[in-house]
């Protein structure tokens, strides 16, 4: 399992439970933080700087590999 904090969000990724094999995540990330790692049919964070915290890769997950936890108040979103 992977986590990246940022302020008070976590973002988890448990790449034992990728296995839809297909990168639904990435397909849905506007935002170009995921790829799909052709060899090893798996997702992968490349740019988290460029994650936005949308929710839409764990949305659209079919195995519940990713996990968005918590949610910037609009102090934080000022000091970014």
């Amino acid at each position: 399992m992977k986590i990246w904090r940022v302020h008070t969000i976590s973002y988890e990724f448990d790449d034992e439970k990728c296995t839809c094999g297909i990168g639904l995540c990435v397909e849905a990330c506007a935002q170009g933080s995921l790829e799909f790692n052709e060899e090893t049919k798996k997702m992968e964070m490349v740019n988290l700087e460029q994650c936005i915290f949308c929710r839409q890769c764990e949305d659209v997950c079919p195995t519940q590999a990713i996990s968005i936890k918590g949610a910037l108040t609009l102090q934080e979103i000022r000091v970014c």
